[in-house]
C-alpha cells in the first residue's frame, strides 16, 4: 500500500505541469484554400487569385454546382502587390480566416507571366511547409482568374474540374516537383498542361467549362509556345508516358477509322557518327479500333495490316512534328539532351551543354515505329452490313 501510494502521490504531483493544447487550431479558424492563381499586371504587378469552399453552403444538393446556382457554395477573391507573398498576404488582411494552403490541389499560372518566369513561383511556394510539391501546376490561356470563375456543369468547383483533367489520361500530369526537376536538369525544358475557358455548346443554361487545350512549353523557366494536336500527341511517345491518344486514320479504301491508343513508350538512343549526332527513337503502342466510317472487316489480315501501318505512320508524323516544333521554340520538351548528356558526358560538356538545345538543328533522327492492333471491340464488322456490302 506504500509504494501504491507514492505513486498516485507522484502522479498527481506531476498533473500540474502538464501543459494543455496551447496553440490549437480550430477548422473553424481555417479557409482551405483550394487552388491559386497568378496573373501579370499591366504595370508589372502580381495578382493573387484564391478559391476557398463556403462550409455553410455545402450541406445539400441545393448549394447547386459549381457556383452557378443562386447560392454558390465558394469564394473567390484577389489581390496585387510587387511580389507573390506581398500579394498575399494583402489578402489576407481581410478574410476574418487564415488561408491554409496544404489543401490545394492545382497551381494556376497565366500565359503572360509565364512568359516573364516561373522559377520565382516555385520560391514563394516551396517556403511554406504547408505547400505540396505535388500540387499539379496548370498553365492558363489568358487570366488564371478567368479560369478560377469557370462553371463546370459536372463539379462543385472549378478546381474539382481542373484537377480531374490534369491527373486525367488524357494529358501528361506535371505537378510542381516534376516541372522543378526538369528545370534544374541539364538538357531538359519542362512542358506543363495548358487550358482554357470553353463556353458550353446548345445548352439550355449555358456554362463555362474548363478544357485542356496543350501542353505549355519553354524554354528554362520561360514559355516560348505551345504544342497542341500531332505534336502534343508525338510528346507523350517522347517523354513515355502512357495516355490515351485518339487519331482518325485514312486507309487507302477511303475508310476512315479512329482508334485510341495505348501502352505507349519508346526507347530512345543517341549516338555519334563521323562528329554527327543522330538519334533513334524507336515508339511502340497498342490500340483499339473506336470506330469505322466504311464496311471495314476487320477479320481479315491485310486489312488490319494496312490499319497498322497507318497507325505507325501516325505515330512517327507526330514525334516528327513535335521536334519541329521543338526546334521553332528553341526548346527540349523531349528531354534528348539529357539523353546525350547521359550517353557522351564529356561530348556533352565540350560541345553541346554551353548553347543547348542549338544542336538540335543539325541533328538527324531515325524514327521508326511498331504499332499493334488489340483488339476491334465487340465487333469484326458492321453490323448493319448488308449482303450488297460484302
Amino acid at each position: 500500500m506504500k509504494g501504491y501510494r507514492c505513486r498516485l502521490l507522484t502522479l498527481l504531483l506531476m498533473l500540474p505541469l502538464l501543459s494543455g493544447c496551447w496553440d490549437r487550431t480550430e477548422i473553424n479558424d481555417l479557409a482551405f484554400v483550394l487552388t491559386t492563381g497568378w496573373d501579370l499586371e499591366e504595370d508589372g504587378q502580381i495578382r493573387c487569385s484564391v478559391l476557398v469552399p463556403l462550409p455553410g453552403q455545402m450541406g445539400g444538393p441545393s448549394g447547386g454546382g459549381g457556383g452557378s446556382s443562386g447560392g454558390k457554395s465558394f469564394y473567390i477573391d484577389s489581390e496585387v502587390g510587387p511580389t507573390f507573398r506581398d500579394a498575399q498576404a494583402k489578402l489576407q488582411r481581410r478574410m476574418s480566416r487564415r488561408m491554409f494552403v496544404a489543401h490545394r490541389r492545382t497551381l494556376l499560372i497565366s500565359e503572360e507571366l509565364a512568359k516573364k518566369g516561373i522559377r520565382e513561383v516555385f520560391d514563394s511556394t516551396s517556403r511554406s511547409p504547408e505547400s505540396r510539391m505535388t500540387t499539379y501546376m496548370v498553365i492558363t490561356s489568358g487570366k488564371a482568374y478567368d479560369l478560377l470563375n469557370a462553371t463546370p456543369k459536372f463539379e462543385r468547383f472549378s478546381s474539382e474540374a481542373i484537377r480531374e483533367l490534369a491527373k486525367s489520361k488524357t494529358i501528361i500530369d506535371m505537378n510542381m516537383k516534376a516541372v522543378a526537376v526538369e528545370l534544374s536538369t541539364p538538357g531538359m525544358d519542362p512542358v506543363v498542361p495548358y487550358m482554357g475557358v470553353k463556353p458550353s455548346e446548345k445548352g439550355e443554361k449555358p456554362s463555362k467549362e474548363v478544357e485542356a487545350l496543350g501542353y505549355a512549353q519553354f524554354k528554362d523557366d520561360k514559355l516560348t509556345g505551345i504544342l497542341q494536336d500531332k505534336a502534343a500527341d508525338g510528346l507523350a511517345w517522347l517523354k513515355k508516358k502512357n495516355v490515351n491518344v485518339t487519331a482518325s486514320l485514312k486507309l487507302p479504301d477511303g475508310a476512315t477509322v479512329t482508334v485510341r491508343f495505348f501502352n505507349m513508350n519508346s526507347h530512345i538512343k543517341p549516338r555519334l557518327t563521323g562528329g554527327r549526332l543522330r538519334y533513334e527513337i524507336r515508339a511502340f503502342a497498342m490500340a483499339k479500333v473506336a470506330e469505322s466510317t466504311g464496311m471495314t472487316d476487320f477479320s481479315q489480315s491485310s486489312v488490319v495490316r494496312k490499319l497498322e501501318n497507318a497507325m505507325n505512320d501516325y505515330v512517327k508524323e507526330s514525334i516528327r512534328t513535335t521536334l519541329e516544333q521543338a526546334k521553332k521554340y528553341h526548346a527540349d520538351s523531349a528531354e534528348l539532351g539529357a539523353y546525350l548528356w547521359r550517353a557522351y558526358p564529356s561530348v556533352w560538356k565540350n560541345q553541346y551543354s554551353a548553347d543547348w538545345p542549338k544542336g538540335l538543328d543539325d541533328a538527324e533522327f531515325d524514327i521508326q515505329a511498331k504499332t499493334v492492333l488489340y483488339e476491334t471491340g465487340l465487333i469484326y464488322e458492321n453490323v448493319a452490313k448488308g449482303e450488297m456490302d460484302k
